[in-house]
């Protein structure tokens, strides 16, 4: 059976056949909806729309697809402004809606899609954009929102190519929006998809930075739970510059964000916002309110672990910060950049809590790590001058467990760099908490002359070097208990290297390497402690300058220390005194160990006449245990070499222990040959010499302790000062008057040793020094008797010190207790200074043997015109031990014997006893000099006697003796032997006949032996031994001329002037025993000096001899009439004749008998007998007595002298007669007759 046709079934089935009609209903339906919908669609949107926005609305093409109930709307565009280009435009919106939003009651879209959407935004400014326009009609046609919520389910929302071109006229900037992508796979909040979860995604590309979310929640369930990821890339915010608000400090300059965060967002039971993930910046850079630099990093970021904001809790994984440059600068008026960023009073208040009742939860903070890599931070000063520019590098951070609140120790590590082209590093540790920290930081190669630009400010010299070292800090806050705070610098080890202070190109100060190992400064107790001090190679100057200023006081700056200017201001404020109850103490300072090594100073002092200028060269210094306020004594040990001009340099050792308070010093000394004439400045004010050179030694202990009773001092050991040398000076104001002449040299010597040195120095105890054996050796003295005959070496020490000296000193002495302020405890703690009594026990001095070897003594006198000069050489001899102490007020006398010899020739010899420190001097001394050569004498022969000396040689005996009692007794025997005067020298000052002095002086050998002993008081002032010996010998010359007499008589027994002549009895010429005894004795001595001659002159006085002739004629006649009658008797006659008293009647009266003379006689012519003196007067009468008489008897006389001395075996030419002379009536002339002597 044929089925039936189509037609057939359905014109059969009524189903079908309904449902045909419906279909071709609706099918009509979609094709008049499709035909009609479009163009009312489009008409009425840009009619609506128009009439909403106030702007013009176009709408391109409309495609409408009622079958699938799909819509597009292309080319939708709203106009601009003002004719400005469209505000929006949409290429194509597509929608697609679903059947089923009938049998929901609530749309259902499946797909909503916008194609090439570009929107457009212009913010005029002050807050208005150009789209206020719309947003105002929109505004006031807007309908009251509905009750209850809509109902919706979405499906496949997307915005594809959208873009946004938003433009800020205020700023200038136009930021654009570009490949926006956003896709919002679902959305509903039916009831049956209210659990289903919503995965939107938006992306765009913001400025050119990529910018991608996606997120996964149920925002209609009652948890709203929510989970999202947002990621940013190359997000540069230069753009957004402008937006920053005016009052933020800084100014952002570049940056670019990226992020990769999570948000996690849930409402129900408790709304709760969690965000993590990572946020990274770089290229960030930011100035300050006027353009300068301040901070830029390479890059920045941060690990967020878990960030809840609402509950102020924020935890951090890490923030890394990476190449951060920060730059920080002072300005001339001392602002720092950083300090400006304070935040500004208007944001504090805007960060003030809303309601005054609000009281904010706290902000809680856990970062786990911290990170800095390759910072650098820049310092620039321009309160220093020059400017200050200094930078890190490589700086480098680690810390971990930061929280905020501070709950625990916050660990750190670091290191960073010196900038520039030094090689400087620091690596740093450590831990901290707000109210303590602790740090180490390790430095190496830190080069010191970048602090040089604050130095400058306090110094003129520049500071080089480099420092490396291990150092710490720890801090405590002070406590709520009052304990604290604390302050602390350690150094396990910190070395200088190179260390030199310089002005220029000249080293001022250097130290090669100075090294600390365990040091330990607390700031707060004032203390400072170190393990171990090593200086190596120190070297530098020492100077004082004619300013009085010492080179640290030229170093500082005027001005430039702390408080000058109040200083200043208060200098005539007298000095306040210090409060001994509230002053602070002073600085502490122990070290247990501590050297130096390779010392060199240069030491120059220029304060004063003559510079002081002395070097130290290889000093070595160690100690231990050593403490400023230490009352124990720690073992010290100082080495040096101390030179001063071209001498070899001395060395000194010492090795003892050293206590500061009180100090105390004791140990074992060695120095040799310390040049002890660099430091005559200090002392030579005492003295009148200029002291060229002495190098003193000394090796033995010594001991000093100080005591608020004075100071302790104990020597023992060996001194010696050797090479000496020493010269005289011109005194100021005298001239040569006073002896001292300039550049000559006076005292010198090759040793002085003192072996068993001991000295003692105790308050209230006599000083007491004793020697053990004392040696001069090679030692000279220059002795100069000047032109006022005063003798140089009274001038040497000066009777008192000037003024200036002792300012002088008093001055050097505060430069030297300058330091003295940095001991520890100040007025407060220090001891009681209190004034020794003074010591008036004079010093016990006790000498052993002295030994003088090899000297030399030049004698000058420039008292006599031409000089004179002599030496004393190969001087030898020593002095037995003697003290200062007198027993029982006896002074000990030690033996003294000295030979040596004078002018090279003469042998000198000194022997006796004396006491150098006996007070009052007492001495017993002889003297011997043997064979002195004369001529050198001549200056003084010339001088006194107007001759010179030709030859001749001295010997000499002297002896001293001195009493306590200050009572001289004093014997010179000088010997000249063959002494030859030569002619007169013309001009000289005097011309004596020396020449007959020395015949009178002179032995038949040639030698003249005078005698001179001298007594006086050495109390006595008017009393000189000197000047009493050479008034003596002078005496004797002139006694040589005016009684030569004396002279020879004293040297043959005795007697004086009476030997210059011979006395007769009146009338007569025979010489009487007294007179031959007188002759017998001249005769002597004439024959012991045949260089004298004799002219005897008899003289006689008519007047005065005029009876006694008389009578001398009457006994002449007797003795003549005795020998006639002899003769006649046939005895034998002789010579001589004597007539006794017997005899004298019978020859008178036979005489007078003989005599032709006119007589008594008788009456027969008689002559009568007379009685015996009437014969003698008659006979006297009848003498007559001429001149011619009175001549021949001085004739008579002579002739008798000469005769006598002639039979005394005196050659006859040596005798000779002068003329006889008749003597007028003198009152006192006795007949004689006289010798004259003259040298042949």
């Amino acid at each position: 059976m044929t089925p039936p046709s189509l037609p057939q079934k359905f014109r059969q089935n009524k189903w079908v056949r309904r449902a045909a009609y419906a279909l071709a209903g609706v099918v009509v339906l979609w094709v008049l909806a499709w035909a009609a919908v479009p163009p009312l669609l489009k008409s009425q949107v840009e009619k609506v729309a128009t009439e909403k926005l106030g702007r013009h609305v176009t709408l391109g093409a409309v495609d409408f697809r009622p079958w699938t109930l799909e819509l597009t709307l292309r080319d939708l565009v709203v106009a601009g402004s003002g004719g400005s280009p469209p505000q929006l435009a949409i290429k194509r919106l597509y929608i697609d809606a679903e059947l089923q939003s009938l049998l929901r009651l609530a749309p259902v879209i499946d797909a909503v899609t916008i194609e090439g959407v570009h929107a457009k935004l212009v913010h005029l400014g002050g807050g208005s954009y150009d789209i206020d326009d719309i947003l105002g009609r929109l505004a006031a046609s807007a309908q009251p929102e509905p009750s209850g919520q809509a109902r919706f389910a979405l499906y496949n929302l997307s915005v594809v190519g959208g873009s946004v071109d938003f433009t800020d006229q205020a700023v200038g900037k136009t930021q654009q929006v570009r490949e926006l992508q956003l896709a919002l796979p679902f959305l509903s909040n039916l009831d049956s998809d209210r659990d289903i979860k919503v995965e939107p995604r938006l992306a765009f590309r913001l400025n050119g930075s990529p910018f991608d979310s996606a997120a996964a929640g149920t925002p209609f369930t009652q948890t709203r739970k929510t989970d999202a990821s947002i990621r940013l890339k190359a997000f540069d915010v230069r753009p957004f510059v402008g937006y920053l608000p005016s009052t933020v400090p800084v100014r952002l300059q570049s940056g670019v964000v990226e992020a990769d965060l999570r948000l996690a967002f849930e409402q129900s039971p408790k709304l709760a916002v969690k965000l993590s993930g990572t946020v990274q910046a770089s290229g960030v850079k930011l100035a300050d309110a006027q353009g300068q630099d301040l901070l830029a990093f390479d890059g920045l970021k941060v690990d967020l672990q878990d960030v809840r904001p609402l509950e102020r809790d924020v935890r951090l994984s890490l923030v890394e910060l990476t190449g951060p440059k920060l730059e920080v600068a002072r300005d001339r008026a001392g602002r720092i950049n950083l300090l400006a960023l304070s935040v500004t009073p208007e944001a504090t208040v805007a960060s003030r809590p809303a309601g005054p009742g609000a009281v904010a939860t706290p902000w809680k903070v856990l970062l786990d790590k911290a990170v800095i890599r390759g910072g650098a931070v820049a310092w620039k000063d321009a309160t220093t001058s020059p400017g200050t520019e200094l930078a890190l590098r490589d700086l480098g951070l680690d810390a971990s467990g930061i929280t905020f609140p501070v709950a625990q120790a916050v660990p750190f590590e670091g290191s960073a760099g010196l900038g520039g082209r030094q090689t400087a590093s620091f690596t740093f540790s450590g831990s901290a908490v707000p109210d303590a920290a602790t740090a180490s930081l390790t430095i190496r190669a830190l080069p010191l002359d970048a602090a040089a630009p604050y130095l400058a400010a306090y110094l003129e010299p520049g500071l080089s070097g480099q420092m490396a070292g291990d150092v710490g800090v720890i801090w405590k806050a002070a406590r709520p208990d009052g304990k604290g705070p604390e302050l602390q610098l350690t150094a396990s080890q910190l070395s200088l290297d190179k260390l030199a202070l310089t002005q220029g190109k000249t080293v001022l100060a250097a130290v090669q390497k100075l090294d600390v190992a365990q040091a330990e400064i607390d700031l707060v107790r004032q203390s400072v402690r170190i393990g171990k001090l090593v200086i190596t190679q120190p070297r530098g100057a020492i100077e004082r300058g004619v300013d009085r200023r010492w080179m640290f006081e030229r170093w500082l700056k005027a001005g430039g220390t702390p408080g000058a200017s109040r200083e200043a201001g208060t200098a005539s404020a007298p000095a306040p005194v210090p409060d001994t109850k509230t002053a602070t103490p002073g600085w502490m300072l122990e070290l247990a160990e501590g050297s130096l090594t390779g010392g060199n100073v240069q030491f120059s002092d220029r304060s004063g006449p003559r510079p002081v200028i002395f070097g130290v060269s290889a000093l070595q210094v160690q100690a231990k245990a050593f403490s400023l306020d230490g009352k124990t004594a720690g073992p010290v040990s100082v080495s040096a070499r101390v030179g001063a001009g071209h001498a070899e340099a001395g060395k000194l050792d010492f090795k003892g222990t050293l206590a500061m308070q009180p100090l105390s010093v004791q140990g074992q000394v060695d120095a040799v040959d310390l040049p002890l004439h660099a430091f005559e400045p200090y002392f030579g004010d005492a003295l009148n010499i200029e002291l060229l050179r002495a190098d003193a030694s000394f090796k033995g202990r010594m001991r000093y302790a100080q005591s608020p009773a004075g100071p302790t001092l104990k020597l023992t050991g060996d001194t010696a000062l050797e090479e000496f040398r020493a010269n005289s000076v011109q005194l100021q104001g005298t001239g040569a008057a006073r002896g001292l002449q300039a550049a000559e040299e006076l005292l010198a010597w090759r040793a002085l040793g003192l072996r068993g040195l001991d000295v003692s120095m105790a308050p209230g105890v006599a000083t007491q020094v004793s020697v053990r054996e004392t040696t001069l050796s090679d030692f000279f003295a220059r002795i100069i008797i000047n032109e006022n005959g005063r003798i140089n070496l009274q001038d040497v020490v000066k009777a008192s010190v000037p003024a200036g000296t002792s300012s002088t000193m008093a001055a050097t002495a505060t430069v030297a207790a300058g330091p003295a302020i940095a001991q520890p405890g100040n007025a407060a703690n220090a001891p009681v200074a209190t004034s020794a009594p003074p010591n008036t026990s004079p010093p016990v001095i006790s000498f052993g043997p002295v030994n003088l070897l090899n000297g030399k003594v030049l004698f000058s006198d420039r008292f006599v015109k031409p000089n004179y000069s002599a030496n004393l050489s190969e001087l030898n001899g020593k002095l037995s031990a003697f003290t200062s102490v007198s027993p029982q007020g006896t002074p000990q006398l030690a033996d003294l014997e000295l030979r040596g010899r004078a002018e090279g020739t003469a042998s000198l010899e000194v022997l006796g006893k004396l006491n150098p420190l006996a007070k009052p001097l007492a001495l017993d001394i002889k003297g011997k000099v043997r064979d002195l050569e004369l001529p050198p004498l001549s200056p003084y022969a010339i001088k006194y006697a107007g001759h010179g000396i030709e030859r001749g040689k001295l010997s000499l005996d002297v002896g001293y003796v001195v009493l306590p009692n200050g009572q001289l007794t004093a014997s010179n025997r000088l010997m000249l032997n063959q002494l030859s005067f030569g002619e007169p020298v013309a001009g000289a000052p005097n011309s004596l006949p020396v020449k007959l002095a020395v015949a009178l002086l002179a032995d038949r050998n040639g030698l003249i032996d005078i005698d001179l002993p001298i007594s006086g008081s050495l109390n006595d002032p008017q009393f000189s031994l000197g000047p009493v010996i050479f008034k003596v010998i002078a005496n004797l010359v002139v006694k040589a001329i005016t009684a030569p007499f004396s002279l020879l008589a004293g040297a043959f027994g005795g007697g004086g002037d009476e030997l210059s002549m011979v006395s007769f009895a009146p009338g007569t010429s025979e010489l009487s025993p007294e007179a031959r005894t007188g002759l017998d004795r001249v005769a002597k001595a004439l024959a012991e000096r045949p260089a004298l001659k004799m002219t005897v002159v008899g003289t006689a006085s008519l007047d005065v001899e005029r009876d006694a002739v008389k009578r001398e004629r009457l006994r002449q006649l007797l003795r003549a009439e005795k020998r006639r009658e002899a003769v006649v008797a046939g005895a034998t006659a002789t010579g001589t004749v004597t007539v006794s008293d017997a005899e004298a009647p019978a020859l008178l009266k036979e005489v007078y008998r003989r005599a032709d003379i006119r007589k008594p006689r008788n009456v027969i012519g008689i002559a009568k007998d007379l009685p015996q003196g009437e014969m003698e007067d008659l006979l006297l009468v009848n003498v007559v007595v001429t001149d011619e008489v009175i001549r021949d008897l001085a004739v008579q006389r002579g002739v008798a002298v000469r005769d006598y001395l002639a039979s005394q075996k005196l050659p006859l030419e040596r005798l000779f007669l002068g003329a006889a002379k008749s003597v007028p009536p003198e009152a006192k002339w006795t007949p004689r007759a006289e010798l004259n002597l003259a040298a042949q």
